[in-house]
């Protein structure tokens, strides 16, 4: 074959392979995710006495994450959270968000996502200043120390203000499962928040909220349970790349408990508060302290030995963190002292490396 005719055929091949990948190319944005993994490992010690390993250390793989996000086109985006750890696979969060095209300003979310109630609830654990989440939001949220999570539908809008004044209005309408979990039937329920942001000064930033939720605590009774919070949060950027964040919650809790052999229904009211002060200096470390104080429940401070009509739990918490290099890898350590209503104080000592591969970072610089 003349050498000609062979180069023709060859670059004729070329063509239609550079074609055929240039169309695949013009959608791979459609199909192709921002895709991250993030990953910890964990150990720690404590002197509870009713931990199996008491004063023995531990070491264990912690929950793993796999994230993807991408628009869907120019007016929806979608987001997965996929997480793994001892109790299985799961979906932790699946959602689209229509980001433009709405009148009057308005978003919308749908999916199963973590509820905007507070500020610390729709942050993920790895996003934390600190290794675990308080102990007083894990008592009184719907879902305990996996947060408030559901399936919902929540239509946003940001008000007219004036100045440097930002004002957000959000509902959102529940699957309702998180306020009677074992029961498979389905009431919807709700949750409103008014987040405020403001400018203090040229080097700060305040944001105060106030949230409310509500669902059936029992179908059969229809008793309905009640969740109020209230929070503030403060942010001061400092010279030499420093920054002071505090922040603080209150969250009053009003649930229902049924006594299955009598039917009876009885009512609880709790409350309970958390607040830290955290200082990141030099963009790599950070440092802090968190107090606490809650009500826990009556079945939980029965366990504890506490035998009077009002318990209260408390706890302080020293933490401090620090960045290798660059934010994909975070090394964490606190030390917690835990005083339970009518049992002795327990100290725990923890440490976390947290490593992700991807866009979604285990530590935004």
């Amino acid at each position: 074959m003349p050498f000609r005719l062979i180069v023709s055929k060859c670059f004729s091949k070329t063509s239609i392979v550079a074609s055929v990948l240039g169309l695949l190319s013009a959608h791979a944005g459609v199909v192709n995710p921002d895709i991250s993994a993030l990953g910890q490992v964990r150990a720690g010690v404590t002197d509870d006495a009713a931990s199996p390993d008491r004063n023995h250390p531990t070491l264990a793989l912690g929950e793993s994450e796999l994230i993807l996000d991408a628009p869907l086109n120019p007016y929806f985006r979608g987001a997965f959270t996929l997480s793994a750890g001892e109790e299985g696979f799961g979906v932790e969060e699946a959602y689209t968000t229509w980001v433009k095209g709405l009148p009057w300003g308005l978003g919308v979310k749908a999916g199963k996502y973590r509820l905007g109630f507070g500020k610390l609830n729709a942050v993920h654990p790895h996003a934390y200043p600190f290794i675990d989440a308080p102990r007083s939001w894990a008592s009184l949220m719907p879902g305990g120390e996996e947060g408030f999570n559901e399936t919902a539908v929540q239509v946003s809008q940001l008000l007219p203000m004036p100045g440097d004044w930002a004002s957000t209005i959000s509902v959102d309408a529940l699957q309702g499962s998180t306020f009677h979990p074992g029961d498979d039937r389905t009431r919807l329920g709700w949750l409103g928040r008014w987040s405020n942001a403001f400018l203090v000064g040229d080097a700060g930033a305040l944001e105060a909220g106030l949230s409310g939720a509500t669902g059936l605590d029992d179908i059969d009774s229809r008793s309905r349970g009640t969740l109020l919070g209230a929070d503030l949060k403060a942010k001061f950027y400092l010279p030499g790349s420093s920054q002071l964040t505090l922040q603080g919650e209150a969250v009053y809790r009003r649930s229902h408990a049924v006594d299955t052999s009598s039917g009876s229904v009885s009512a609880e009211n709790r409350t309970g508060v958390y607040g830290f002060a955290d200082y990141r200096f030099h963009t790599r470390y950070n440092g802090g302290v968190m107090l606490e104080q809650w009500k826990p429940a009556q079945a939980e401070a029965l366990a504890s030995g506490y035998t009077g009509s009002d318990p209260v739990n408390r706890s302080v918490k020293v933490f401090a963190g620090y960045a290798v290099l660059e934010e994909s890898t975070l090394l964490r350590v606190a030390l917690e002292h835990f005083m339970p209503a009518g049992g002795p104080a327990v100290n725990t000592v923890s440490a976390q490396l947290l490593f992700s591969m991807g866009p979604h970072k285990a530590h935004q610089f």
